[in-house]
């Protein structure tokens, strides 16, 4: 009898494998959603904001729009998986509302969960035979925080099946060289997450190689074929398919998240070095089972053994030479390209290393076969009095180690998701709801947290980070009078009149006089998910914007001249226009000293002030402070003299020195100002314009002195 049960276990373990997980997922999303339902009063949320775009965006293709997230708005492509968002369809075109459409979402989750269990489950029978397989099964099973990612309404279980799927498909044809099936497989995991198309270029690179070996081999009459492009096809195909929609190979989402997208040269610069620290700290998070202390400190009772698991897997996958598993050096060249993608985000560890969880899967069969690699060749190659004990406790040892994610961490995981949803729900669906019930159908909602403002508000909407609107990504993150500028030339139709956000989020939006006095705030006494704890409306207040191109102070010394020239600073169309760049001086904190060589320095500023004759009608305006000096160009008559004039705050008295093409015009003197508009001008002698498109370049009499200037328009008369 037992024999038979043993042997029925040996045939059909794949089967015992799926109706165990099946009874173990059902539990903890049974667990999951009842956390959730308790916490919430009863309601179905989802734990991200952003999990409410993909919906939002799945609503857009249903109505017949599709990459256009609300109507009014351009084309753009937010939702970070091109794939993710058509498999939420069914609902949207069904029209039946946003319950049953979350309800399929944490469905679609919950199938990828059971997927991914067979798909590890087979890798890790590859990898290292029936021992390997049981154990990876394991491991996902023992990982809390998958189970929050692939309910989390986002794209990550898509992800990490395809991911799956595409590893078990290229070890099974490796060896023939031709890749069959992965070769259009990997087109789905280009479409499911950016970091499956990078990936799928770097499996391109190995299948090429397995491919030549192949006819090397002689099992292959040449090299060349054109499927072997196909997988460089799928890598390329979702950047392409961005640079069609919105003109960029960087989805808009990337654009307001990635490193690359940075506008300041000195941040980016910054992160840039950092890169090396973050990679490790992506090492660390994936040895410590996605747990970090704060400082990216890891968990012994994880790293350590994690650590020593996956060298046995690397050393395994190339001793002994003859090897009764398949070859999975392929995960040494994945898993630095996986570390190094999943590094672009700024925000590269939120959310239970969200940007990771797609990758984890991967690092738990590499773990699962390092271990069973291990026990087999004790088992095998050792006496079995010495073999037997050695490799039980090669297999007790870590999964002891690693058990209280089974335990504490699925508690702690469920409560924590509970309370995410609560959040969403309270905050960002509440606001939503209270847009829908009480705005003008007309209303159009500048906001931050595009998700489920949009989804639940069903309003004309501007995404001031630039998720999902068009051109508001490079603006916000150059600063908030970048956006501000951005925000007041939208035409008449798409400019906001009402304002859902995270006052802290947008300093100087509510002094300069843009925001209206608050008529609605939703509050979270306890936060865990927000960006803030409360998010405010107002309605918008433009009127003090529109004179903020023209000079309002009399100027007798351009009586008799005409504009040649203007040049609003901190919009960045205009900037670029003019050849605008400020350089600086950066301080060396290390060194307390200032550093020896300038760069570009991009600071913006905005600011509401009135002009000392006129105190009761401030102008708001935005413009940028310059550290050391700034050069520009400006259209002028040669041989004519001209009058240049700045609105400035006069935040510091400044002593300007003046160039034109690099011949010095003079001193430019200016006043500190009392918390008023100034417009100071300076005369350019004609001798010096000597063709139509001078460079004029101000200098800072002290640039190292921590002071600045901050223009905010220009306007030059002849």
């Amino acid at each position: 009898m037992i024999g038979t049960i043993r042997e029925f276990a040996r045939r059909h373990a794949t089967i015992l494998i799926g109706l165990f997980s099946v009874a173990f997922f059902s539990y903890q999303i049974g667990r999951l959603l009842r956390a959730e339902r308790l916490i919430t009063g009863g309601e179905l949320s989802l734990p991200l904001d952003d999990s409410f775009i993909y919906l939002q965006y799945a609503r857009a293709i249903a109505a017949g729009h599709p990459f256009v997230y609300t109507p009014g708005n351009g084309a753009t492509t937010g939702a970070t998986s091109l794939l993710w968002p058509f498999l939420l369809l069914p609902t949207h075109m069904a029209h039946l509302g946003p319950t049953v459409a979350i309800a399929w979402a944490l469905a679609l989750g919950a199938m990828a969960l059971v997927a991914s269990v067979f798909l590890i489950a087979r890798l890790g029978r590859m990898l290292a035979g029936t021992a390997g397989m049981l154990i990876a099964a394991a491991l996902f099973l023992g990982n809390p925080f998958l189970l929050w990612g692939y309910m989390s309404g986002m794209e990550i279980g898509l992800y990490a099946t395809v991911l799956l799927a595409a590893l078990v498909l290229y070890l099974r044809e490796r060896e023939q060289g031709v890749f069959p099936r992965l070769r259009w497989l990997l087109f789905l995991l280009a479409m499911s997450r950016p970091e499956g198309a990078v990936l799928s270029g770097v499996l391109g690179l190995v299948m090429a190689y397995d491919r030549w070996r192949a006819v090397r081999s002689g099992s292959l009459p040449r090299f060349w074929s054109p499927w072997i492009l196909l997988p460089f096809a799928a890598a390329a195909f979702p950047f392409l398919v961005n640079l069609a929609i919105s003109g960029a190979i960087e989805s808009t989402s990337s654009q307001a998240k990635s490193i690359f997208a940075e506008p300041h040269p000195d941040i980016r610069r910054r992160f840039l070095l950092d890169s090396p620290k973050v990679w490790l700290s992506i090492v660390k998070s994936y040895l410590s089972w996605l747990q970090l202390e704060p400082g990216a400190i890891m968990v012994p009772r994880y790293w350590i053994p994690s650590a020593l698991v996956l060298v046995s897997f690397v050393v395994f996958s190339f001793l002994p030479r003859r090897r009764p598993w398949a070859d999975g050096r392929v995960m040494l060249f994945l898993f630095p390209a996986a570390v190094l993608v999943d590094s672009l985000p700024v925000a590269w560890s939120v959310h239970f290393y969200r940007y990771q969880q797609g990758f984890c899967p991967v690092v738990l069969a590499c773990l699962a076969a390092g271990i069973a690699r291990a026990a087999t060749l004790a088992w095998i190659r050792l006496p079995r009095p010495i073999g037997a004990p050695l490799a039980v406790l090669i297999v007790i040892v870590p999964l002891w180690a690693w058990s209280p994610n089974a335990t504490d961490g699925y508690d702690r995981v469920v409560q924590f998701y509970g309370h995410n949803c609560e959040n969403i729900l309270h905050q960002q669906v509440k606001v939503g709801r209270w847009i829908d019930r009480n705005l003008p159908r007309g209303a159009v909602v500048g906001m931050n947290d595009a998700g489920a403002i949009a989804y639940y508000g069903n309003r004309h909407t501007v995404d001031m980070l630039g998720l999902t609107t068009e051109g508001f990504a490079l603006a916000y993150r150059s600063g908030i009078g970048c956006m501000f500028e951005k925000l007041r030339r939208l035409p008449q139709g798409r400019l906001p009149t009402y304002f859902a956000i995270y006052p802290e989020w947008f300093p100087y939006l509510k002094s300069s006089g843009v925001l209206g006095p608050e008529i609605f705030r939703a509050h979270l006494g306890y936060n865990t998910i927000c960006g803030e704890d409360d998010k405010v409306v107002y309605p918008a207040n433009w009127i003090d914007v529109t004179p903020a191109d023209s000079l309002v102070l009399p100027h007798p010394e351009i009586a008799a001249a005409r504009r040649s020239d203007a040049f609003d600073l901190a919009w960045l169309d205009d900037e670029k226009n003019h050849a605008w760049k400020a350089y600086g001086y950066e301080y060396d904190e290390k060194r307390a000293t200032w550093k020896s060589r300038p760069s570009v320095l991009l600071r913006d500023v905005l600011r509401q002030y009135a002009y000392a004759d006129r105190p009761t009608r401030p102008i708001t305006d935005a413009g940028r402070k310059v550290f050391g000096w700034e050069r520009f160009r400006l259209s002028a008559t040669p041989g004519k003299d001209a009058t240049l004039i700045m609105r400035s705050d006069a935040w510091y008295a400044s002593r300007l020195f003046v160039k034109v093409d690099g011949k010095a015009a003079g001193m430019w003197t200016i006043a500190r100002s009392e918390t008023a508009w100034v417009e100071p001008a300076f005369h350019i002698p004609g001798a010096l314009i000597a063709r139509e498109r001078p460079e004029i370049e101000i200098r800072r009499e002290d640039p190292r002195d921590g002071g600045d200037y901050a223009p905010f328009h220009y306007w030059l008369y002849q």
